[in-house]
């Protein structure tokens, strides 16, 4: 059996160091609470058990879980060594500072309050997720920071796993890597990862969202710059000389599609959105970020964006308009399909513990696409986060616990099929 109390204590243990994370930091990892907390799981692994613990510069933790597998087994040499990744830092969207987590024990329905946050609630409006809950621990913080489980708890299945591994020779496995990386949350952590290091053949991070679910595929995401030149002149004499690069912008926002905002947007749908407009008269720039499933729908995006422009210069034709688009990650559903066992063997392992496996398409990135196409075959398997980077995240028990079975069963299952 797995040792409930361990595994939450240990995520309870994380999640009261805070380790923000910084997009405007030029270090790695990007704020010291992460170092903090890198040492305490190095540790934690030793303590654990885990064999070739070291943590490299920049915070990134690594360790091994080695094979238990006989000589005699028809699987020994057979097996590919599974990497388990999990992130350190948390997002800067909310507060992460003086984390207290709390328990709602045998969850029956309705709203969960907040007494430290007045007027902060959770409801099953807010967290649809809640109504498949009924009889777990929910688990928030006490509303006035994030929780922390994205991806703290992720970080606290494995440092467990390396505790039953040891404890229960019985469960074959063959190399389980392990890495733990700063800096997910600002999109720099796999960038860094040596590879080579982690020795990896295929891997999993375990970052994802409700009971069951595999990450299969994920956005294709663009984002870039669009910039106007106006034309300054002493507004009380500027007829036909005057012109407003601010205004032109907000014109150019204007007339983007409202459908494809995040707030009108789910399932597959695409979407855009800008941010960090700033502008005077002669000069006025914002960013913009675009995302599709398919790289079609982001041709078709900047095409639209190419229309606009045109339109906007037959109405300011003095002014000009500068559209810069790059890419920033692709689906790695195109990378993931090059091995179909990955995510087989984990829909696999969770049929095993009882639970029906949920293919999932990502409305973001995360870091198995950045390791797909780095050439590390990768998919993301659930942790239970839900409303994350908010005041109103939220996970259960129950559920962090069934991620840490799933990984167990997983073990064995690339044992039983590399025979």
């Amino acid at each position: 059996m797995v040792d409930r109390k361990r595994l939450i204590n240990t995520f309870v243990k994380y999640t009261k160091i805070d380790t923000t994370s910084d997009p405007e930091s030029k270090t790695t990892p990007s704020t010291p609470g992460q170092l903090d907390l890198a040492k305490l799981v190095l540790e934690d692994l030793i303590a654990a058990g885990a064999d070739d613990c070291e943590m490299s510069k920049g915070g990134f933790i690594f360790a091994t879980i080695k094979s238990n597998i006989p000589h005699d087994h028809p699987a020994y040499g057979k097996v590919p060594v599974i990497g388990l990744l999990s992130h350190l830092d948390t997002s800067f969207d909310a507060p992460g500072k003086d984390v207290k987590a709390r328990f709602v024990e045998n969850y029956k329905g309705g709203d969960i309050e907040y007494p430290a946050k007045p007027g902060l609630k959770l409801t099953p409006e807010n967290a649809p997720h809640l109504k498949n809950c009924i009889g777990h621990t929910i688990i928030t913080s006490d509303g006035t920071t994030l929780l922390g489980g994205d991806d703290k708890a992720g970080i606290a299945v494995i440092v467990e796993l390396a505790h039953y591994m040891k404890d229960n020779n019985d469960d074959l496995h063959g190399d389980i890597r392990i890495a733990i990386i700063p800096d997910e949350e600002i999109g720099v952590g796999t960038e860094k990862l040596d590879l080579k290091k982690f020795g990896a053949d295929v891997a999993y991070t375990i970052d994802g969202g409700e009971m069951g679910e595999i990450d299969i595929e994920s956005f294709n995401g663009f984002m870039g710059k669009i910039r106007v030149e106006g034309f300054s002149a002493f507004p009380g004499y500027g007829k036909g000389i005057y012109l407003n690069a601010s205004q032109v912008l907000a014109k150019f926002i204007s007339k983007m599609d409202d459908r494809r905002w995040p707030q009108n947007a789910s399932g597959r749908d695409p979407i855009w959105w800008v941010a960090n407009l700033r502008g005077e008269i002669g000069h006025a720039e914002m960013d913009i970020y675009l995302r599709d499933f398919e790289l079609e729908g982001i041709e078709k995006q900047k095409s639209i964006l190419a229309g606009i422009k045109k339109e906007l210069l037959k109405e300011f034709p003095k002014a000009k308009i500068d559209i810069d688009i790059k890419e920033t990650y692709k689906n790695y559903k195109y990378e993931l399909d090059k091995d179909p066992r990955v995510v087989e063997y984990a829909k696999e392992a969770m049929k095993r513990i009882g639970l029906t496996p949920k293919l999932n398409y990502v409305r973001g990135g995360n870091d198995s696409c950045h390791l797909c196409f780095r050439g590390l075959i990768s998919t993301n398997l659930f942790i239970g986060m839900q409303n994350m980077h908010s005041l109103n995240e939220w996970n259960t028990v129950e559920t962090i616990e069934a991620a840490l079975k799933t990984v167990i069963s997983l073990a064995n299952v690339w044992v039983e099929r590399s025979k």
